[in-house]
């Protein structure tokens, strides 16, 4: 390789790793925003706690001993994954992981009614073949969140009316401190509200337990809703914060690799040059000897 193509391909290659920084710093950003909205996310789940503490303090709602088990073997999967690449296996490890759950409950993935956000994991699931109820694509904007949120829960309630489906089951990966991503599932319906239950035991925080105007089962119904789109907003937020996170990961091992390959390159080009100033001073000596010689004959 010349000296020119070489020079050319350093600089090809220093632009490539001030994008692969820039998207690094991008996706460092991100996760900060993501993990604040996640926070505030949090303390609203606090406030449905209460609402159900209060509810179960004074006798309000009536808890069953046991959950009944769905009356049909209609699961429905809702998958959350990415819209754009660069995450390495994020989008197949959770379409994997959805579909071994499912076997595991002695569900076949193709008997599963599937509501995916992100368009690579739809496409993945149109891949398989699988019963694609609804897809979404998944916005990076923290406004957007809530009203995919809330699109998804009037699709999956229009699923479960159609197929007549009791089980609905949530897949979303959620980033650790210092660690890889990991993969959470929760079983969004049928409602645990023997979760709730030991909260009767629990002392109220204040002196007085709030009045409740409303009929126990139609707020118990309104909870159910919130809570509903805590948990999606919630599985959406923590989702893009692990999608950045895999990014960032993917970026600073492609910046590694791209010094690496730059140190070489200068290097190599270091030699060419050493060796073409060496080729033109021997020529210049060569060239000086022969006049020497020439002036004496």
């Amino acid at each position: 390789m010349s000296m020119e193509s070489l020079s050319k391909r350093i600089k090809t290659t220093e632009d490539l790793r001030n994008i692969v920084s820039t998207m690094k710093s991008l996706s460092s950003v991100s996760i900060l925003q993501y993990e604040q909205a996640q926070k505030s996310l949090i303390e609203y789940t606090h406030t449905i706690r209460n609402a159900f503490h209060a509810l179960i303090k004074t006798n309000a709602v009536f808890i069953p001993a046991h959950e009944q088990a769905p009356k049909t073997p209609k699961t429905i999967a809702i998958v959350i994954g990415s819209d754009n690449g660069l995450v390495g296996r994020f989008n197949k490890e959770i379409m994997q992981t959805a579909a071994l759950s499912l076997k595991e409950k002695g569900i076949s993935p193709k008997d599963a009614v599937f509501i995916t956000v992100g368009k690579r994991v739809a496409a993945l699931a149109e891949q398989q073949q699988y019963d694609l109820f609804a897809k979404y694509a998944v916005s990076n904007s923290i406004k957007a969140i809530n009203s995919i949120a809330s699109t998804v829960i009037v699709r999956m309630e229009e699923a479960m009316e159609k197929t007549k489906a009791t089980r609905v089951l949530l897949f979303y990966h959620k980033r650790l401190a210092n660690q890889p991503t990991e993969i959470e599932q929760i079983t969004l319906l049928p409602f645990a509200l023997q979760q709730y239950k030991n909260l009767k035991n629990e002392p109220w925080p204040t002196n007085n337990v709030p009045l409740i105007t409303l009929k126990p089962q139609v707020l118990v119904s309104k909870l159910i809703q919130e809570y509903l789109m805590i948990v999606l907003s919630g599985a959406i937020t923590m989702s893009l914060a692990a999608e950045h996170h895999a990014r960032m990961i993917n970026m600073q091992n492609a910046e590694k690799n791209i010094d690496e390959s730059l140190e070489q390159m200068n290097l190599e080009f270091q030699q060419k040059r050493q060796e073409a100033i060496t080729e033109e001073l021997i020529d210049v000596v060569s060239g000086s000897e022969a006049l020497q010689v020439k002036k004496r004959s």
